[in-house]
């Protein structure tokens, strides 16, 4: 198979010019489908597939030269459709035609039909779907995230197939792709005989699913027509033995797919604005009495609010959840969002309880396209532990960090949230010892906030003004700007810690005595009061910003892209409080280490002031070249005006000017245009000088994915576009900016990610983009999992010229950057947090604008 392959993909290389892979994707797999029927037909004439005459790939070979060979494959695949009632509109409606039209396209048709006649299926003798799949998956890989959406990963899929363990019977699949998980179980399970079901919305995804599947004879596999699932289900009464699902993530449904009377929306209707809870409904509605169902979504459905939860509390206390597994990042491909496995049962063995696992700690990522995978051994491992708790055979309920099995009880104590690292503790990820530590609500009253006063104007505090360093966490009035209240807003009170409840960084800070009107935003920031007979406020923060405080915050976190804490749970995080003679001890120490930590950066920021002195002896030296060459365009003009008088207003071009060295009057004036021409180059070079488009009105969201789509690619990253729609509450999101500048602004960053940042390339790097709106601003934040700034860089970044390494002194990108944001008055900062997973990263605040 993998010669198959290597031979194809040659092929496929070679002409890759002149189409695109997705271009050639349905002539190819057309073609390969014909070449093994007739050679399956000549091995068979009893076979599932009766090839007629025109069909015959020799048919194609003799008619090779014919002008009319485009005719020739059309009526090849009309003949083979008509004969064959199963393969009725697949190979016609993929429309080759509509992209081979000239005689360019001729001839690489040809190509085609000869090198896939070098496939002699008989002699290899290998299955259709097994080989068709495994080309998909590879077209899916290059033709990037568009491709790669109708694939689930094998590892992710044998991993929820064994969970299943199907042993026969009806199985389920409405988002079925090209059925990747119905040869999945035929591969695990090949004694077992199934009846596969098979729903898909994507047209030409759909014919591959029947193509894959036509030389079937085993196993009935029926697949509906090409309609929404949620609006149309094909097997509307089928009760199926076994649901597997990896429908679309977070999609908002169709005016029709989502109604009041729908049969399947038993716990409650899902919400138009997301449809996972409507997918997760449909597959209960679909199972037997003894069914069970595994279904990948993303992390989500586990703790968001609103009528999901609603209907996510329903579906635990009907006792329908088996298991919840959560996936580690970066598994699928094209995108690190986290997913998870549901596993439903209608008839679960251990009533009352759910098993959380957490597979945070498995899987490693392959060398070719840098996504995760699961090796047998792990997947072995998984699902024996999940077999054995299922069927009472482990003595223990769970190891903490990696499994539990949980009590209704206690996940309806945590609101009905079943995100799984709440229930597995912390024991392995947290080196100090706990045992002794308080709770943080026993230092920390939360102080209430209190309306504004309409009469005065306020300075305003956002999550974004709070600090990420413990060192500086005293709030600068200075720096707050004064603006518009939204309702939400309240006024801050003297002498109070502020903590973030939205977002996962930490970020700490603390607001003393102070004269200033200052108003903050209590739906995002938490407000307390310290107990200075218990802790000092230096020590605190210090523990604040620990491992083990951040893995305890991480831990109660929940909803979908933006993550919230409960003010209840972040007042049960432990906290180590020694001794105010202690606090006091280990304070002086860390004040210690900061200081040998900044004498050392002193060295750096000599170097620093080097690069600026090279930087002024660089001006210093174009200051003196543009002056010489302007002398001389003077002693120029001075000599010509000369001979000017001299010759009563003639010039000739061959008149001697200096006869000791020849020079002629046409040799003085080509000297004067090279000198200008100097002087042009020099100030060009100094100034740098920056224009503007006129600013206009647009989608944010749908312009970055333009961006997205003209801008830099290649294997080395990926380009996430998260929009939290959830924060803009209806809203579009809009913004005020000319086209040209915010493109250029998107390419400098991205620019600068994979010119400094993404310098390993055996990493798969990451440069996302959030869209959110949050305290009165829609915010786009731009941030990389690549290497972090270097130290003080970040300062300076729209400094012109600042740049480290070989290149310093020459950065301008940047710089451009924050000169365009200034223009269209955005304001802008920078993430610079190198112990973080995305370490460097651009905020951008733009006024939320409306049509």
């Amino acid at each position: 198979m993998k010669k198959l392959e290597s031979t194809l993909w040659k092929v496929l290389n070679e002409v890759r010019g002149h189409k695109t892979i997705g271009e050639l994707k349905g002539i190819v797999i057309s073609l390969i489908f014909l070449k093994y029927a007739s050679d399956q037909s000549l091995a068979n004439p009893f076979t599932n597939v009766s090839v007629p005459k025109k069909s015959q790939y020799s048919f194609l070979i003799v008619n090779l030269n014919n002008s009319g060979l485009l005719n020739h494959v059309w009526d090849a695949f009309c003949e083979i459709e008509n004969e064959n009632i199963q393969l009725r509109n697949t190979l016609t409606s993929l429309d080759f035609q509509f992209f081979f039209k000239n005689r360019e396209d001729l001839e690489l048709l040809r190509i085609l039909i000869i090198k896939i006649l070098e496939f002699d299926f008989l002699e290899i003798n290998i299955s259709f779907s097994n080989f068709i799949g495994q080309l998909l998956s590879k077209f899916a890989f290059y033709e990037g995230k568009k491709g790669g959406d109708i694939n689930t990963p094998d590892s992710v899929s044998q991993l929820m197939i064994e969970l299943l363990n199907p042993e026969k019977g009806k199985v389920l699949d409405s988002t079925c792709g090209v059925g990747g998980f119905f040869q999945n179980i035929k591969d695990q399970y090949p004694n077992n005989k199934f009846q596969f079901y098979g729903q898909e919305y994507n047209g030409s995804t759909l014919v591959f699913a029947k193509l894959r599947f036509a030389f079937n004879q085993k196993n009935i596999i029926e697949f509906g027509e090409r309609k929404s699932t949620l609006s149309d289900d094909q097997f509307p009464e089928l009760k199926a033995d076994y649901v597997i699902m990896h429908p679309p993530f977070s999609v908002r449904a169709l005016t029709n797919e989502i109604f009041e009377g729908d049969p399947r929306f038993e716990f409650g209707l899902p919400p138009k604005s997301n449809a996972n809870m409507a997918w997760i409904q449909h597959a209960i509605y679909h199972l037997a009495k003894n069914g069970k169902a595994a279904i990948l979504l993303n992390n989500s459905t586990l703790s968001v609010g609103g009528k999901e939860a609603e209907i996510r509390k329903n579906i635990i206390e009907a006792d329908l959840i088996e298991s919840i597994i959560a996936l580690p990042s970066g598994m699928l491909s094209n995108t690190s969002i986290p997913c998870v496995i549901w596993i439903l049962n209608k008839n679960k063995t251990r009533k009352g309880k759910t098993l959380f696992m957490d597979l945070s700690n498995f899987g490693h990522k392959e060398k070719l396209n840098f996504q995760k995978v699961f090796d047998d051994k792990s997947i072995k491992q998984i699902t024996s532990i999940f077999k054995k708790i299922q069927n009472d055979f482990l003595l223990y309920t769970g190891h903490t960090g990696f499994f539990r099995l949980v009590d209704s009880e206690e996940i309806i104590k945590n609101n009905y949230l079943l995100t799984p690292i709440r229930y597995l503790g912390f024991e392995g990820r947290i080196k100090e010892d706990l045992n002794d530590a308080v709770s943080l609500g026993s230092v920390l009253e939360h102080v209430k906030p209190k309306n504004i006063d309409k009469t005065l104007e306020y300075k305003k505090i956002s999550i974004k003004d709070l600090s990420s360093i413990s060192t500086n966490y005293l709030i600068n009035v200075d720096t707050l700007t004064k603006g518009e209240l939204k309702s939400n807003y309240r006024e801050l009170p003297n002498n109070v810690l502020m903590i973030p409840r939205l977002g996962d960084k930490l970020k700490f800070s603390y607001y003393g005595e102070g004269v200033s009107d200052i108003a903050f935003s209590a739906n995002s920031i938490f407000t307390f009061r310290v107990d200075a007979d218990k802790v000092s406020l230096d020590y605190l923060i210090g523990e604040l910003f620990k491992p083990y405080f951040h893995i305890q915050f991480s831990v109660f976190k929940f909803g979908a892209g933006i993550q919230l804490i409960r003010l209840k749970d972040l007042l049960n995080i432990k906290i180590l409080i020694p001794s105010l003679e202690e606090q006091k001890r280990v304070v002086e120490e860390s004040r210690e280490r900061q200081f040998q930590s900044a004498a050392k950066d002193l060295g750096f920021e000599k170097e620093i002031a080097k690069l600026k002195m090279a930087q002024m002896k660089d001006l210093g030296s174009k200051k003196h070249n543009i002056m010489q060459h302007l002398n001389n365009v003077k002693a120029s003009a001075d000599v010509l005006t000369k001979m000017i008088e001299l010759n009563n207003g003639v010039l000739k071009s061959d008149e001697i000017i200096d006869p000791r060295r020849g020079i002629t009057v046409e040799k003085r004036f080509l000297r004067l245009q090279e000198s200008l021409g100097k002087v042009i180059y020099y100030v060009d070079n100094i100034t740098n000088e920056l224009k503007y488009d006129k600013a206009e009105i647009i989608n944010s969201v749908k312009f970055i994915r333009e961006c997205k789509e003209r801008g830099l690619q290649n294997e080395l990253f990926s380009i996430e576009v998260v929009y939290e729609k959830a924060t803009l509450e209806g809203r579009e999101p809009l913004i005020n900016i000319s086209k040209n500048d915010f493109e250029e602004m998107y390419n400098n960053i991205l620019e600068n990610s994979i010119n400094h940042g993404f310098v390993d390339e055996n990493k798969k790097y990451i440069f996302r983009i959030s869209i959110a709106f949050i305290d009165d601003f829609l915010e786009i934040n731009f941030e990389n999992n690549g290497k972090p700034f270097p130290k003080g860089i970040a300062q300076k970044f729209d400094v012109k010229g600042e740049k480290a390494g070989a290149t310093a002194g020459t950065g301008i990108g940047l710089w451009k950057v924050s000169e365009i944001v200034k223009h269209f008055g955005v304001k802008m900062s920078v993430f610079d947090e190198p112990t973080t997973d995305f370490p460097v990263g651009f905020n951008f605040k733009f006024n939320l604008e409306t049509l």
